[in-house]
């Protein structure tokens, strides 16, 4: 790389506006990790702020060659993760955010387990809003596929 190329990233990498950008990415990805981090305890206390109270989650795979929907609200996703049996261990790699003014999205590779049991793997869309009190998730999209998987870069859970 250039001289020239190296100031320039430089100078761009300590701009204010690059600074915001990362910064508003990292509290982005902090609200896909936190509902992750809520999914792995159980916590639904911890969960419901990180998403609106209209929020809906879809779950799509494919059954016998067909396309399958399963939607969720809030209610009944925080449900199903109190009630969960064993532990509910969601992991995302090769994240991708993008950010327009109070709008953002996270489209990542994840892989699942309960407990050290692997389940499946796919793709999670997280819409979200920014209000007052941060990042909240409006909708969640994920793929369901139990072959074919990429591995996570981090291995097997420990």
């Amino acid at each position: 790389m250039g001289r020239v190329a190296l100031v320039l990233i430089a100078v761009l990498t300590t701009h204010p506006a690059w600074a915001a950008a990362q910064d508003a990415k990292a509290e982005v990805l902090a609200t896909g990790q936190g509902v992750f981090d809520g999914m792995l305890r159980r916590d639904t206390t911890a969960l419901r702020p990180l998403f609106h109270p209209a929020a809906h989650l879809v779950a799509t795979t494919e059954q016998d060659g067909k396309p399958v929907s399963r939607v969720s609200n809030l209610a009944e996703f925080l449900t199903q993760i109190g009630g969960f049996p064993g532990v509910p261990l969601e992991r995302m790699w090769n994240a991708e955010v993008k950010i327009s003014g109070t709008i953002a999205t996270i489209w990542t590779q994840y892989d699942f387990h309960q407990g050290l049991e692997w389940s499946h793997c796919g793709i999670d869309s997280f819409q979200m809003v920014k209000g007052p009190d941060g990042w909240q998730v409006v909708s969640l999209i994920y793929t369901v596929v139990r072959d074919h998987c990429a591995k996570n870069p981090v291995g097997p859970p420990k």
